[in-house]
């Protein structure tokens, strides 16, 4: 079999295939056997698609197939050290994104979130986009009051029939009770107007109780990543203000439940930890426990004051 060197291009006779040298040269050359099977071609593998924007990530909704977050740190972050790894990428709240979800489920998604987990959902969750978290708080609290108001009235309305069995049996003695003055003003126009003006009370609330907690973690140089992520923390914690419905001890639930969710989701929306979001929190709580002391130590010292302790009365010489 003749051959020929691709390097000084001399012809040779050789009687097998495969690496052998050139015997004028000394190159190394390859004589591949035509007789031999050709190889498979490699498979090409393509790569995952990219979400699109809001598609369920690791965290909330179902992940896309083969997903993983980019490499490169969010903006806000900041330099991250040598060898750290980078914090998990934002991605919109399943309320935020009700247009493809659904009203329904996304308002149950993100209130589950932001209940149950609020330190994984305040550490992701997208603070560009307070409109919904807004939505979400005012809604929650909306829906909460209404329900507190229906169950406040028809217990109102039972404990004034109450009181006028008692008023007739005691001729009409009980109607100059202070109690009883209170719970007749309980009226059906009154429960109306509270009705009306829920949205816009619970609109302001979240906007009122947002600027507080923003305006005491600035004091604490707490807040770096402004006002916006204090207000998404702010809007969808105030969605556990929907257990106010509960009768009776709802609000005490849901005012502590909200205090727990609100530190934990400060502290991870601005990157500052618990403490400063503690300080935040309940430093309102404590001055408004201060000045409740405060109005009832004056009320104990005015009836130590009062006619009461000016000596026992007069004699009348009986």
């Amino acid at each position: 079999m003749r051959a020929r060197c691709f390097r000084c291009q001399e012809t040779f006779d050789t009687d097998r295939f495969g690496t052998q040298a050139c015997p004028k040269c000394g190159s190394e050359i390859y004589l591949p056997d035509p007789g031999a099977a050709a190889p498979a071609p490699v498979a090409q593998v393509e790569p995952p698609p990219f979400p699109p924007q809001g598609a369920g990530g690791p965290g909330w909704g179902a992940p896309l197939p083969g997903w993983t977050p980019p490499a490169v740190p969010p903006p806000g972050w900041g330099a991250l050290p040598p060898g750290a790894v980078p914090p998990p990428a934002e991605q919109s709240a399943p309320f935020a994104e009700r247009a493809r979800r659904g009203f329904f489920h996304g308002f149950v998604d993100t209130w589950k979130l932001a209940a149950i987990e609020p330190a994984r959902f305040f550490r992701q969750v997208r603070i560009s986009e307070t409109r919904s978290a807004v939505l979400f708080g005012a809604l929650a609290l909306t829906l909460g009051n209404w329900v507190s108001l229906v169950f406040g009235y028809f217990t109102a309305s039972a404990t004034i029939n109450i009181v006028g069995q008692i008023t007739r049996r005691m001729d009409g003695r009980v109607d100059s009770l202070p109690l009883a003055q209170i719970i007749r003003g309980f009226t059906l126009q009154s429960f109306i107007a509270q009705a009306i003006a829920t949205p816009i009370l619970a609109l302001i609330a979240v906007y009122l109780t947002a600027s507080v907690f923003h305006l005491l973690l600035l004091v604490v140089h707490g807040a770096p990543r402004g006002f916006d992520a204090t207000l998404t923390v702010v809007g969808y914690a105030s969605g556990i203000f929907l257990i106010r419905a509960l009768p009776v001890c709802g609000a005490v639930i849901a005012m502590v439940w909200f205090a727990v969710a609100a530190i934990q989701g400060l502290g991870e929306a601005q990157r500052t930890g618990t403490g400063k979001a503690a300080f935040a929190v309940l430093m309102p709580v404590l001055l408004v426990f201060l000045c409740f002391c405060a109005v009832a130590g004056m009320v104990g010292l005015a009836g130590l004051n009062g006619p009461h302790s000016a000596g026992p009365p007069p004699s009348t010489g009986i």
